[in-house]
């Protein structure tokens, strides 16, 4: 006689096991003095833990999760503050290369501006094709901004420890 398996004997003891299968396992907890005792501590089992209770969360609970969202708030300011303080370096660098491009001798900066934009542009169509091959572009790419954003970012913040108390 094949005696059931503990899926079974505990689908019977928490009351899932339902239908023809729970009419079956129940007749042979009946017959089989075996399952039956294993349904018991089962029973006994399922009836403490539906006893236990959820523990009371602590009287700090709430406050200690708004101290959390609001430091997490000042870091995501933080974080946008300092974006928005690198933009004018950016447009900085953009002027004061432009205005080095056009200074007091403009055909001799931009002959020099063009020619290095030629070569750039002869590397460019012969590096593309292996870039593109080896799908090094994204990478590159990414390298160079997180360069550049860190560049710009060093620059331009100061130490949170070296930040007097009231800024």
């Amino acid at each position: 006689m094949n005696h059931l398996t503990e899926t079974q004997l505990q689908g019977l003891a928490d009351g899932t096991l339902r239908g023809p299968e729970g009419l079956a396992a129940r007749e042979h907890c009946e017959t089989c003095a075996g399952c039956d005792a294993e349904l018991s501590a089962y029973g006994a089992l399922v009836r403490t833990l539906s006893a236990l209770q959820d523990p009371p969360p602590p009287l700090d609970f709430t406050a200690s999760v708004l101290a959390a969202v609001e430091v997490r708030e000042t870091q995501l300011s933080q974080r946008r503050h300092t974006l928005l303080a690198s933009l004018p370096a950016a447009a900085m660098a953009i002027f004061a290369i432009a205005g080095w491009a056009l200074s007091t001798t403009p055909a001799a900066h931009v002959d020099r501006l063009v020619d290095g934009v030629t070569v750039l542009r002869h590397l460019f169509g012969v590096l593309t094709p292996v870039f593109n091959a080896m799908r090094l572009p994204l990478g590159l790419g990414a390298f160079v901004f997180l360069a550049v954003v860190l560049t710009a970012l060093s620059r331009t913040l100061r130490p949170i420890h070296a930040r007097a108390p009231g800024n």
